[in-house]
């Protein structure tokens, strides 16, 4: 490229000419999040991986459309199952929340033997009811959860721990104990015939959110090598949750759902829970509310071809440094405590779960952290109709929702 009038510089070059714009403030090219546990180099010019995380994300993963519905009444459930389905969705996820439930009222008219769906129930009367109304050999890609005592599929969910505030290495390592203590107690011949699916919050910072994902497949298939064990099915979900949402400025809303499906989409998950911000709202989620959310979807499905780019993220290296230090920090934790009962183990992240809350809290209140629409830059048509009420609790604590802080 000589005749071109091209010369390479070198990264030492580089990054001294970074430095003086800088003012010499050489902290500027470090990135760091002690709740996160987190430390990078933003500048750097050459890294090479520690783990070989490419080879989970290298194959094409048809990622479906889904929507996860908690059944309190069986026909309003069934509205929004059809509903979605008319507007993009390919897959459903019913979790029951009721002791008695009428699986007829609940599946009318919905077509299973040609979508993918999951079906969390809470007891064995619940699943002999299910089977008496629907004929499971004529659907094959239904899953079921549920406390059977010879019922082997699994959902090791950890969008509850990220919704109450954990850090990512904090959510990755509840997954590695579960699924430990999972294999363990299993046989190898149960697992293998039986499906295992891990769940995973989304939380709004894009590129975190995108190296959690890689570091938990990569993990997690670490574990289950180390067992020798290959589930009859491995699925990966990702739900978009409420911590960052705001019932006063619903337009910014629809964009922090766009960024995190994105992130989604780019970390090959099998299933993208785009959940309605609204839902834990006084005046609950409207059809309208489903319809938007399964548009994201959509557009980047059917427009912006998401789901025909696989690995998009392979190369850069601050996304590597970054991805090699969630599985550091995840993998440190868990074996630093996997002899631990899982009420134990389930104490500590607690422990670490409070500190990672309390310092998000701090950091929205003196807007280190910043969140468009609810702590600066607010809108003036703030929907004043709209309040949250109750939202779930897990592990004693309520979701954290930054706009109800306020």
């Amino acid at each position: 490229m000589e005749n071109w009038g091209f010369h390479p510089i070198e990264s030492s070059t580089w990054r001294d000419k970074i430095s003086k714009e800088l003012g010499a403030s050489n902290h500027e090219l470090l990135y760091s999040n002690n709740v996160e546990n987190i430390k990078i180099d933003i500048a750097t010019k050459t890294y090479k991986a520690k783990y070989n995380t490419t080879s989970n994300n290298n194959f094409p993963t048809i990622t479906k459309n889904s929507v996860y519905i908690d059944v309190f009444n069986e026909e309003e459930a069934n509205t929004i199952a059809l509903y979605c389905l008319n507007y993009g969705a390919n897959a459903l996820f019913f979790s029951v929340r009721k002791k008695d439930v009428n699986w007829v009222k609940l599946l009318k008219d919905i077509e299973l033997a040609y979508i993918h769906s999951w079906i969390q129930v809470d007891s064995k009367l619940q699943y002999e009811t299910l089977l008496s109304s629907v004929n499971l050999n004529e659907i094959p890609n239904i899953t079921i959860f549920g406390p059977i005592d010879n019922f082997n599929n699994t959902n090791i969910n950890s969008f509850h721990f990220q919704q109450i505030g954990a850090p990512a290495y904090v959510e990755i390592s509840y997954i590695l104990n579960e699924l430990n203590h999972h294999l363990i107690n299993r046989k190898k011949s149960e697992i293998e015939q039986s499906s295992l699916v891990f769940t995973l919050g989304l939380d709004g910072n894009y590129f975190l959110d995108m190296a959690k994902i890689r570091a938990a497949k990569y993990l997690v298939n670490e574990l289950l090598q180390a067992y020798q064990v290959k589930p009859g099915r491995l699925e990966f979900h990702a739900h978009v949750g409420w911590s960052n949402k705001s019932l006063k400025d619903a337009d910014s809303n629809l964009l922090r759902q766009t960024t995190e499906v994105m992130a989604a989409y780019s970390s090959n998950v099998d299933a993208i829970f785009n959940n309605p911000s609204k839902k834990y709202s006084n005046k609950g989620t409207s059809l309208t509310d489903w319809r938007l959310s399964l548009n994201i979807l959509n557009l980047l499905t059917e427009e912006s071809y998401f789901s025909r780019v696989t690995n998009p993220m392979d190369g850069s290296f601050i996304f590597t440094q970054l991805v090699d230090q969630v599985i550091d920090s995840s993998w440190e934790l868990f074996t630093s405590h996997q002899e631990l009962s899982l009420v134990e183990f389930n104490q500590i992240l607690h422990e670490k779960t409070t500190f990672a809350r309390t310092e998000k809290l701090k950091m929205f209140s003196n807007k280190t952290s910043i969140k468009i629409g609810i702590n600066a830059y607010t809108s003036k048509e703030n929907l004043t109709e709209f309040e949250w009420v109750e939202v779930p609790m897990f592990d004693g604590k309520p979701y954290l929702i930054f706009e109800k802080e306020l």
